[in-house]
């Protein structure tokens, strides 16, 4: 075969092979302040976590720069290494013919007196080897050499890149390699060993330091038949000190001696927290160093005696004939001691679960039964588990594909009024007029801004293309933006593992199925573990609650559940399969003989103390889900549900006595379900009002402040709880005659934000503002720092607040800080109907009252109607000689139910201000300042 590959070593992988064990690794954390963007801030900052690297070799030490990563640290360190030792990293391009010369040289320093000793997991097999008994002692299987050190396998697929998937062509190469060896490796039946013994001393030296800890050992395995209709079970492997392991894995395949065995790459510790390996029969052909295995495609096919293992091929992306012992057992760097661990049935379907990207996530989520992959991204806020981006890296990983690639763009965002008109209308009265006006508005939107969308391509390793991906929808975040690209390919991929779901479907977006293309539409084939191990004739029983009610929670909305499944026999069937009971037999009598069956016949297979989960998004089993949403908070539930054949594997992934759920799989099983609802927190305001407001009508609030202070010639401005700093960001964009701004708000967290973002924009951009001021501190204190201020502003504030509260910031906002000009916003309780977009009336609505409306946030302590707003704002103001001007923004004043935000303007009548002493109360504390003078006298000194 003609061609090559590039061979690039890594510093760290040079100075290993220069130094070894010698060359020490310290890895520290490093969190640059610096970083944090706001020199001054008086709340402590942690910044990026960066890593730092020192490297200690016998002679001097290195340290590296700060990385993001640790590995990137580390290969800086041996980088600065190796310039020191005037060493430059050599990008090798080998041909096939170098690498098979390096294959042979490898091998013969393995065999050396000094590899012997060394701390590599192939040295202690080396050691191990000695300890085999008879004609066996000394020799090493092949298939050891082949796949455990790294150097030899990465060389054997510059040779042929199928070694990847073909583990057998790694074993061939090696053979070669060792006939040409002839005067120093010995071929035997047993594997290879050194013509000449190792010296006497260093292997009475080795003896001194084995480890008694491994005398005999039991270890649980699991034995895959080649045979799809049988069944996988479990397994034990005998293991001793005397003997290489892979003798006693031999002998359960029916095998005389470990060499025959093949070793399959490692995997697994993702899903079942072991890492594990196959094992399984080498043909004869490949340890033949006489026969040619260049690796053509007849020449592949031609030896295979055996079929093809497909359960076991499946999980391991390698070729697997014949039958296979899944365990987790081998050596590890620097120790003689054998590491193990117990693999089950279990482990084997959650390995077999977790190469799915719904598995993944399921198993990420520990909830193998109850979650699935969602179809929908929202926020980053409400999804849970590991992010789509995570995900899908992870299931390149284990597929052997190329790192996703992800290419973001940005482009004007199109009127969405078309979508808004595509709403269900609602029977709300004023609705049909409101929903109309709002269309008009957003026609009449001349721009709405940039928004981005991502793009996304999977190659395999050799950069053949797997899939690309080009989502048409755009993103205001750009994370946004990535995270749906990433899942729309995950769920494309998704659908070569359809049944892997307990549902058996699960529903998508299919809106961008035509930007999506393949040109490697069967790179995956379909899980071999599907096959139902026991046929049985199916029959539906879903027993839900007994009376169907009304969702009362909406998508969007993320619950907290406590649940339980379990398996059992369909109450509804005898032992013997006969038919269902006579309707004349009554239902106190079958719970009663359910209820005496239940210990003996009930598996649980999974629970859960505390789940959260988005409703509307796919990311709960949809009978869980169909059921909360119909509970109020403390509610319990249960009911049964016959599982498809599908589930099978991932009732086996979970459940932890195989014997017993195969046994209630046989029979006439059902999956029983009981949940208690703990929580529910509403879909946040900002995502109700994005569907319906465009721009975000968080924005138009922002605006139209901007408008009143634009149009005035205020120089003083307060912003009563500043949060984030949006509103006092958005001034610095614009020209005004503002030249102090001051933030106040009691959250740490938020008044940090908004110290960086303003830092970065005042001293980058001229405008006229000479002072900022951050203060930490309540606004139902006064401060007389801010007293007889130009424009005072509270947006979205009061509402967070009890409304006792709320009528105390009023009085004490305009009898003792006296702004001039105070603009206070707070949501139009009457809007929510619209925004939340209530089901339709069913007949059980008709007989009762009409449902109120949420809240718009979880957090919000009150919402008021427009005349609950009126008369408060009215009243503060008749009583503090402020006249009032009410507006809004979303919608319309003229219209029902009128705007969805509401605004009051407070203009101070009196020409006359009650005088305060500037140090009689000052309990605000300063968080960050800044001052144009102080910046202009550094510049100046510069």
């Amino acid at each position: 075969m003609a061609g090559g590959g590039k061979h690039t070593p890594t510093p760290k992988a040079i100075i290993h092979q220069k130094f070894g064990a010698k060359a020490s690794y310290t890895v520290e954390e490093v969190h640059d302040s610096s970083q944090s963007g706001c020199p001054g801030l008086a709340i402590p900052q942690k910044g990026p976590c960066l890593y730092r690297c020192h490297l200690q070799l016998p002679e001097f030490s290195v340290v590296s720069n700060v990385f993001k990563k640790k590995k990137d640290s580390e290969q800086s360190a041996a980088e600065l290494a190796l310039d020191k030792l005037g060493i430059r990293p050599q990008n090798d391009d080998l041909t096939v013919d170098e690498a098979r010369d390096e294959i042979v040289g490898r091998i013969k320093y393995i065999f050396s007196d000094e590899f012997l000793s060394a701390e590599h997991p192939l040295g202690a097999h080396l050691r191990a080897a000695l300890r085999r008994d008879g004609e066996r002692c000394g020799s090493v299987p092949v298939s050891v050499i082949a796949t455990v050190d790294a150097k030899i396998n990465s060389r054997c697929k510059i040779i042929n890149p199928s070694v990847e998937s073909d583990p057998f062509l790694a074993i061939s190469y090696v053979m070669k390699a060792a006939a040409k060896l002839a005067d120093y490796i010995v071929a035997s039946p047993h594997g290879l060993r050194r013509k000449n013994a190792y010296p006497s001393e260093i292997v009475e030296a080795l003896a001194t330091h084995v480890s008694d800890s491994l005398h005999s050992r039991e270890v649980a395995a699991v034995y895959i038949p080649c045979i799809d209709e049988e069944v996988v079970e479990l397994d034990t492997l005998y293991i001793s000190s005397n003997r290489h392991y892979l003798d006693s894995i031999a002998e359960r395949l029916g095998l005389k001696d470990g060499n025959q065995v093949m070793i399959s790459r490692m995997f697994g510790k993702a899903s079942c927290g072991s890492e594990c390996r196959l094992y399984s029969e080498i043909p004869k052909k490949y340890l033949d160093n006489s026969s040619d295995a260049s690796g053509t495609s007849n020449e592949d096919s031609s030896h295979i005696v055996k079929s093809r293992n497909a359960r076991a091929s499946y999980i391991c992306g390698q070729d697997i004939h014949g039958d296979a012992i899944l365990a987790s057992v081998g050596y590890r760097w620097k120790s003689d001691d054998l590491d193990y661990d117990d693999v089950t049935v279990n482990s084997f379907y959650r390995i077999c679960c977790g190469m799915s990207p719904n598995g993944i996530y399921k198993i990420s989520r520990q909830a193998v039964i109850a979650a699935q992959l969602p179809f929908a991204f929202t926020t980053k806020s409400n999804w849970r588990g590991p992010l789509p981006r995570e995900i899908l890296g992870l299931f390149c990983h284990q597929h052997r594909l190329a790192e996703p690639i992800l290419s973001s763009s940005t482009a004007p965002v199109k009127s969405l009024s078309d979508i808004f008109r595509s709403h269900k209308k609602l029977k709300v009265s004023g609705v049909d007029d409101a929903n109309e006006n709002l269309s008009r508005q957003k026609e009449d939107t001349p721009g709405l801004g940039n928004g981005f969308r991502c793009e996304v391509k999977i190659f395999t390793k050799s950069q053949d293309l797997v899939l690309e991906c080009s989502p048409r929808k755009f993103y205001e975040k750009e994370n946004d933006a990535i995270q749906n690209a990433s899942l729309k390919a995950l769920l494309w991929f998704s659908k070569f593992f359809a049944d892997l779901d307990v549902d058996g479907e699960q529903s998508c977006d299919t809106d961008d199925d035509q930007d999506t293309k393949s040109s490697s539409p069967n790179v995956f084939a379909a899980p071999p573990i599907l096959q139902k191990e026991h046929s049985s004739e199916s029959k539906n029983t879903n027993v839900l609650s007994a009376e169907k009610r009304v969702q009362s929670i909406t998508n969007g909305s993320v619950v907290s559940i406590c649940y339980s499944l379990s398996l059992a026999v369909d109450p509804e069937y005898s032992s013997d399969g006969e038919s269902p009971r006579e309707d004349n037999e009554s239902n106190e009598e079958m719970e009663s003989e359910y209820s005496a069956n239940c210990e003996s016949s009930v598996e649980l297979i999974e629970s859960n103390e505390e789940i959260e989960f988005e409703v509307g998004t796919g990311s709960m089993n949809p009978h869980i889900e169909s059921e909360v949403t119909q509970m109020t908070v403390g509610e319990y539930a249960s009911f049964r549900m016959t599982p498809p054949d599908a589930a099978e594997a991932l009732i086996l992934a979970v459940g932890s006595d195989t014997v017993r759920i195969r046994s209630l799989l046989s029979e006439r099983p059902c999956l029983n379900y009981n949940i208690l609802l703990l929580g529910v927190k509403g879909p946040s305001e900002e995502r109700m009002e994005a569907a319906f407001f465009k721009p975000p009508l968080s924005k138009q609030r922002v605006e139209y402040a901007l408008k009143h202070i634009r149009e005035s010639s205020a120089s003083t401005l307060v912003d009563f709880g500043c949060g984030s700093g949006s509103l006092l960001d958005s001034l610095l964009d614009y020209p005004t005659s503002l030249q102090t701004i001051i933030g106040v708000d009691i959250s740490p967290k938020g008044l940090a934000r908004a110290a960086k973002m303003l830092h970065v924009k005042l001293n980058k951009e001229a405008c006229n503002v000479k002072s900022a001021t951050l203060y930490d501190g309540s606004i139902l204190e006064f401060d007389s720092r801010l007293h007889d201020v130009d424009i005072g502003t509270c947006l979205e504030v009061i509402e967070h607040m009890e409304e006792d509260q709320a009528c105390e910031f009023g009085e004490k906002v305009l009898s003792l800080f006296h702004p001039k000009l105070l603009i206070v916003s707070t949501p139009n309780y009457e809007f929510n109907t619209i925004l939340q977009r209530s089901t339709p009336e069913t007949q059980e609505e008709n007989n009762s009252e009409p449902q109120l409306p949420k809240f718009r946030n979880h957090d919000h302590k009150f919402e008021w109607t427009r005349e609950q707003f009126n008369q408060w704002a009215s009243k503060l103001g008749k009583r503090h000689n402020y006249s009032v001007e009410f507006s809004g923004v979303g919608g319309s004043g003229e219209v029902e139910p009128g705007f969805a935000s509401q605004i009051a303007i407070f203009r101070r009548e009196a020409s006359s201000v009650e005088n305060v002493a500037e140090s009689s109360m000052q309990p605000y504390k300063v968080i960050w300042e800044w001052k144009k003078e102080d910046v202009e006298k550094k510049k100046t000194d510069l």
